[in-house]
């Protein structure tokens, strides 16, 4: 029965220490409470203004967008683990201060270093999947992650209420308490994996020399830069969700209630399908699917444009969302596990840090356009341009599906060379000591 279960849901057959990453997110992520009412917490309980609270989450972003650049580097230079233990820490330093602050001045500067902590974390944990889960089994190792953040960040939405009832205070503390509990497990359970430390050469070729590689290296990378392009526009799209989406439905007479549900069943839909969708999407190429799900994706956020001839708005948001969750489920793991792939093994931090970026700077384009849009032109042009991206992503993704095969296939000739390396660095004896097996050399910038 267990071994049926396994197969249906698609989890059985990886790295041991790929399940210690996946408990040590599961854990940070319940306790993410600031950042969704940060904004809350800044005018609603100290008094600031609205305008002063979108500074805030301004600098907040600029600083994650930072930390993606400089996590990616940091975890090719000084490795994996050491980054992601030295993010976390830092990340509940900044928390516990952020909520202890009153001057406007100290609020704008720790706002700005807890988005630099707390997003250093995503391309070292990239990079630690990258680095001991083979190729063909990334794409439900990464979809195996989304859903443990998916999840965790469900029991934070259903737990914060009951947490800021006693004070807002509790809600950093509890932030910061999550990420110390993460680093924890990291530490007892994560080894280091970062391949020129472990013994495995950068060249993918055994008894070649290791190679050091820069920032100039990924951007010289044509291949790798259409990627991010695509990337670019799927998330500007499905960035709509936290700002011009509940706008418009205010505007249509809904309530932050109505906007409350329609989120849930983002959470929910992506609890129940994400691991049977994964097993399912195992049959096609990332590109194929990618390029089904920008469709999805912009067909899903013009879904409102059918207000004006049905009516029965809450049915067409509830609707809307439906569709752009799928493509979310669709789209995510895919290009997490693709850019994986067009990665060299020494400079996975940096590839994982630019993927990191791209969405960072979809998290500040896209609302910022968005607003701008919605009010200068009008809610059927935002949708309208939302279903023409998302429908030029579609040759978009099927041309790099091509382009990137070669690429692809050479880097995992490339990794067979080493892959057993990296399995006894993945092995209960390896992860029960908790420890690198020894220290990494710096590489150059």
């Amino acid at each position: 029965m267990r071994v049926r279960v396994l197969r249906v849901l698609d989890v059985g057959g990886l790295p041991r220490v790929f399940w210690w990453v996946w408990v040590s997110t599961l854990v940070a992520r319940t306790g993410a409470f600031v950042a969704p009412f940060l904004s809350y917490y800044l005018t609603r309980s100290l008094g600031h203004s609205a305008a002063f609270a979108g500074f805030v989450a301004a600098l907040n972003a600029g600083g994650a967008a930072v930390s993606a650049v400089v996590g990616g580097v940091l975890a090719d230079r000084v490795g994996r683990r050491g980054t992601l233990l030295g993010a976390l820490v830092a990340s509940a330093v900044t928390l516990v201060a952020l909520g202890s602050v009153h001057s406007v001045g100290l609020i704008a500067v720790l706002a700005f270093l807890a988005g630099l902590a707390n997003n250093a974390t995503r391309p070292a944990t990239g990079a630690i999947i990258a680095d001991i889960v083979p190729s063909g089994d990334r794409g439900r190792a990464y979809a195996l992650n989304y859903w443990a953040i998916n999840l965790g960040f469900a029991v934070a939405m259903l737990s914060a209420g009951a947490v800021a009832s006693h004070g807002y205070s509790l809600l950093f503390m509890g932030d910061a308490i999550a990420n110390v509990g993460c680093a924890v497990v990291v530490f007892f359970t994560v080894p280091e994996t970062r391949p020129t430390s472990v013994g495995v050469a950068g060249a993918g070729h055994a008894g070649q020399p290791e190679r050091a590689g820069t920032l100039v290296d990924v951007l010289r990378d044509r291949i790798f830069l259409g990627f991010l392009g695509a990337v670019l526009v799927g998330a500007v799209i499905y960035s709509q969700a936290q700002t011009v989406q509940p706008i418009m439905m205010g505007q249509d007479g809904l309530g932050p209630g109505a906007y409350g549900a329609v989120a849930a069943l983002n959470g929910i839909l992506i609890g129940v399908l994400q691991l049977p969708m994964t097993s399912w999407m195992r049959r096609y190429t990332h590109g194929s699917v990618l390029a089904a799900s920008s469709f999805l994706m912009g067909a899903g956020f013009a879904v409102p444009l059918l207000i004006s001839a049905v009516g029965h708005p809450m049915g067409v948001y509830a609707g809307s969302v439906v569709v752009w969750t799928i493509a979310e489920i669709g789209s995510t793991p895919p290009q997490m596990a693709l850019g994986a792939d067009l990665a060299p093994a020494h400079l996975r931090g940096r590839y994982q840090g630019m993927s990191t970026l791209a969405w960072s700077v979809a998290g500040i384009v896209g609302p910022l356009v968005g607003g701008w849009a919605l009010t200068a032109i009008g809610a059927s042009a935002v949708l309208w341009a939302s279903l023409l991206l998302g429908a030029a992503g579609v040759p978009a993704w099927v041309m790099l599906d091509r382009r990137s095969r070669t690429r692809v296939a050479t880097l995992r000739a490339a990794e067979a060379h080493w892959e057993p390396v990296l399995s006894a660095i993945a092995s209960p004896e390896v992860v029960s000591a908790g420890v690198p097996t020894s220290e990494p050399e710096p590489e150059p910038v």
